[in-house]
């Protein structure tokens, strides 16, 4: 009898053990299984801009990001202190993640056109690995751009749907690895009224640009938007490059940059500059990015 009832007290106490063993067997079954087929690829960029564009990353549900854009003067001496005297440009945006999937925006421009502008963004496909793979991320942006400054002649100043321009871009990009991103952006802007009756209405841009990351916080960044020849003058301008860094500290971003362009809406900016880069017409600029759970 005594034998027996050893025997039973020991299969009681080993059978919780074999049935956790084959719990956890079971956990990391599944768990494996979700990481698979839910191992989407992140942070293939440091913030929803790659520079003054935008890229592929988006806002998640509930945050608010807010950032602040300032463009100074062309970098020529120590008269007006390699720029920093004049500041050329301010840009405040706001940033709201309505799902995972659909970003909301809202900003204000100074220059050139004191612009206010209102923007979407879709998140449509994320670059996956494991065993379900997708190779690239997808994203459509869109956004209404309204000019309130005063122009000329009257009539013109009048003309509310003369101030409207329409921004549309598909964002490609694939994260290479742990340090390379790349992006290319077809961008399209029609513009209700041009600036000069030679303009056309259309405009037509491609944006490409990367990051490379040294470290977990700080990457070097270049984005490059070239405007199709459809201006008369467009051999007599030059497209917008921008060269900098981006400096993530806990729940902010820094971005140090230096361009050509001296706006920074994509309205403008993805449309032929008049300064060369190479021909030391540059600017220098930053931008600081704030989120807030909300």
């Amino acid at each position: 009898m005594k034998p027996l009832l050893i025997t039973l007290l020991l299969l009681l106490v080993s059978l919780p053990v074999q049935l956790f063993s084959q719990d956890s067997d079971l956990f990391d079954e599944l768990d494996k299984l979700t990481v698979q087929d839910n191992n989407e690829v992140i942070a293939t960029f440091k913030s929803t801009r790659l520079m003054l564009g935008q890229s592929t990353e988006r806002v998640r549900k509930s945050q608010l990001h807010f950032r602040v854009s300032h463009v100074f003067s062309k970098i020529i001496g120590i008269d007006n202190f390699f720029g920093l005297d004049n500041l050329n440009n301010m840009h405040l945006s706001f940033e709201y993640g309505l799902t995972d999937h659909i970003q909301l925006g809202f900003a204000r421009s100074n220059k050139p056109d004191k612009t206010y502008s209102g923007t979407l963004k879709l998140s449509l496909l994320r670059q996956k690995s494991g065993k379900t793979t997708f190779p690239i991320s997808i994203s459509y942006f869109g956004g209404i751009d309204y000019k309130s400054r005063n122009f000329a002649p009257e009539e013109r100043d009048r003309d509310f749907q003369g101030r409207i321009d329409y921004i549309n871009q598909i964002l490609l990009s694939r994260k290479m690895g742990e340090h390379l991103s790349l992006q290319i952006s077809p961008t399209w802007i029609h513009r209700n009224l041009t600036d000069a009756s030679s303009e056309p209405n259309e405009i037509y841009s491609i944006g490409v640009g990367g990051r490379y990351l040294f470290s977990g916080s700080t990457s070097i960044n270049i984005e490059y938007f070239y405007t199709l020849p459809t201006f008369d003058l467009h051999d007599t301008k030059k497209d917008a490059l921008t060269i900098g860094f981006d400096i993530e500290t806990g729940g902010h971003v820094f971005q140090l940059f230096f361009t050509n362009a001296f706006a920074l809406h994509p309205g403008k900016f993805a449309i032929n500059q008049s300064g060369d880069f190479f021909n030391r017409d540059i600017n220098f600029g930053f931008s600081l990015l704030r989120t807030f759970k909300i």
